[in-house]
């Protein structure tokens, strides 16, 4: 690769010098920070020699090089002299609007917390199922825990915010916490309401009014809270002497932020809350069961702009209100059931061995268990034709959900093994009309994929090579057969095709496989040389006797952590016996973080060897064979 010509060509297409606004780089990526992304056509990017990919992503327009970012990165830079100081990632406040800036504190705030939620919800499917099929009586006492054990991340979901809220608007958690939990105080609560039945108004100093709210199951009171906090915090330790911070700084957060939580940000949080439900019942209202075909219909665009995560508080707000969400959740299954059944077309059809695997493992997950990033990423949204389809059987299926006027008791992810969601205790037809809904959204959505068809993406890379006529050719190690690499982590080991991520998933930087570490500890999988240990501490390429070259990236996204819970233990340069630790790394403060754990190992010059065969398996210990070369 020519790096100065590929910088160059790079920069043409972003729109030139003046069109960046920052770059940093990891392992494999140029992150541009543009200052406008529209003028860029991401196809003429993607042509450029030597670019993989494209991702837009946290605000920056990432070009996916592979193993040489970092000489076309130094090119970049001598044409501009982009990269900050310290190449940390830019935070890119300025660039988004007031609205993606909204969307992207809803999303961050709410994405830590829906594991909690979602396993509360199936909780809930089981209280359900139970009942129904004659293994629990809702007059037991084992239905009465189960129930509070179900509902206790909802009703306190206040505190689970306002901690993850914290984090992203940098302020103290434990504060955080005790905001929420003194809005959720039981002798608060009765005060509060005792006052409001008796139509009198409580008042702070007996001169301000404190406005009665509702505060269990809420979202966006508790944001602007923390938001409140984040700025309270600072100035309160900046006017506290030193000898007094640790008590008299406490004491002054909670009395300031307190008093301006519960008489105006609360209450005004609670006001938008409301606001943004009533806004979309009446929607429903208005459009009936088209408006729920039509969201269906672009919900996987709404999913990849990020807005998805906005209806999260108008769902809970619902189901707090009225015990059931009947718009959003209905077109969520649709669109799930219909990235299921697209995908499921594209394997059938396709005549691309890796697409069938891709495609099927994809519509797998998409349809059992409504996990559709892989679909959306690596199918409809890759191949553009199928999302045509999954959009057609999507808003069909919407539009009949609709009609039968079906309604979601829960938040779990919607797919086939949480349809008792979905069902009604006093109508149990509603089992048939939502399966009715289901199969009309998977067979639309399957025929119409099938009919309109889509670019099947050829086998080999005949193409390519042929393009790249100043490329030398590579040299099979045909004779190198058997080569074994031991697995650099203890975890669970499976096909990089499940990655939730397009660049590792699609196999853009080479073959591997995935492992999803129980410990925070990488070791050398073999003997050999650190050609690259990147400052972040994220990841590492290695490079064995053999000739093997291999890249372990902890994490997804990782970068941005800026080498926050990483710690090396060797350095570029080294050379490495099996079995030393390279990295240690702390999982637990990783995933609070918000950030994926799994973890590539890509054998980069994958192109150099006849086959890299990954060994998927449950449990797999530190340099135990899991990948085979031949």
């Amino acid at each position: 690769m020519d790096a100065q010509k590929v910088a160059e060509q790079i920069l043409k297409t972003v729109g030139g010098p003046e069109n960046v606004q920052s770059l940093v780089h990891c392992m494999t990526r140029l992150r541009f920070t543009l200052n406008d992304e529209s003028i860029v056509d991401d196809e003429d990017v993607k042509k450029t020699k030597g670019v993989l990919d494209v991702m837009k992503k946290n605000g920056q327009y990432q070009i996916i090089i592979g193993n040489e970012v970092g000489a076309v990165y130094k090119e970049l830079n001598k044409l501009g002299n982009f990269g900050s100081s310290d190449d940390k990632p830019p935070e890119n406040k300025k660039k988004q609007n007031i609205f993606s800036r909204v969307l992207d504190v809803i999303a961050g705030c709410m994405a830590p917390v829906i594991p909690a939620l979602i396993g509360a919800a199936m909780i809930k499917v089981l209280l359900i199922v139970l009942p129904m099929i004659g293994l629990l009586s809702e007059s037991s006492q084992t239905y009465q825990l189960l129930t509070v054990i179900g509902d206790g991340a909802f009703y306190f979901m206040p505190v689970l915010i306002g901690i993850s809220a914290a984090k992203k608007f940098g302020t103290n958690q434990y504060y955080a916490a005790s905001i929420a939990l003194i809005l959720l105080h039981p002798d608060f609560i009765s005060f509060m309401g005792d006052a409001t039945e008796a139509g009198e108004t409580v008042k702070f100093f007996n001169v301000i009014p404190v406005t009665d709210a509702t505060y269990a199951y809420s979202v966006i009171p508790i944001i602007l809270s923390v938001w409140l906090l984040s700025y309270i915090e600072p100035l309160v330790d900046k006017i506290t002497p030193a000898i007094t911070k640790n008590f008299l700084k406490p004491m002054l957060v909670l009395l300031i932020t307190m008093p301006i939580v519960m008489i105006i940000v609360g209450p005004i949080g609670a006001i938008i809350g409301e606001g943004l439900s009533d806004v979309v019942f009446m929607i429903h209202d208005y459009l009936g069961f088209i408006a729920v075909g039509l969201i269906a219909g672009i919900f996987p665009f709404i999913v990849i702009t990020g807005m998805h995560h906005a209806f999260t508080p108008v769902k809970l707000s619902a189901i707090a209100q009225t015990g059931y969400e009947a718009f959003i959740s209905i077109a969520e299954l649709c669109s799930n059931m219909a990235q299921g059944a697209a995908s499921l077309a594209v394997s059938i059809k396709s005549k691309n061995k890796d697409l069938k695997q891709t495609a099927g493992s994809s519509a797998f997950s998409a349809l059992l268990a409504g996990i559709t990033e892989p679909a959306l990423y690596g199918v409809t949204l890759r191949l553009k034709k199928p999302m045509l389809g999954a959009c057609i059987g999507a808003a069909a299926g919407g539009l009949v959900g609709g009609l039968f006027q079906l309604k979601s008791f829960g938040v779990a992810t919607p797919a086939i093994v949480t349809i008792p969601q979905y069902i009604e205790d006093d109508r149990a037809i509603t089992l048939l009309y939502v399966i009715i809904t289901m199969l009309v959204t998977i067979v639309i959505s399957f025929i119409a994929t099938y009919i309109i068809g889509f670019e099947d993406i050829p086998s080999n890379d005949e193409e390519e090579e042929e393009n790249d006529e100043k490329k030398e050719p590579h040299t099979k190690h045909a004779l190198n057969t058997g080569i074994k690499i031991g697995s650099p982590a203890e975890g669970r080991a499976f096909s990089l095709k499940e990655v939730n991520d397009q660049t590792f998933s699609n196999e853009l930087l080479g073959k591997g496989i995935a492992i999803v570490p129980d410990q925070g500890e990488i070791v050398a999988p073999f003997d050999g040389r650190i050609d690259v240990f990147f400052e972040t501490g994220h990841a590492i390429g290695l490079k064995s006797e053999s000739g093997v070259e291999l890249l372990i990236h902890v994490g997804l996204d990782t970068v941005n952590l800026e080498g926050k819970y990483f710690n090396p233990k060797k350095k570029a340069g080294e050379t490495v016996k099996k079995g030393e630790t390279l990295l240690e790394f702390d999982i637990d403060k990783i995933k609070d973080a918000g950030y994926d754990i799994t973890t590539p190992i890509i054998v980069t010059n994958s192109n150099e060897f006849m086959d890299i065969v990954g060994q998927e398996k449950e449990k797999v210990e530190k340099l135990e064979n899991i990948i085979t070369i031949v």
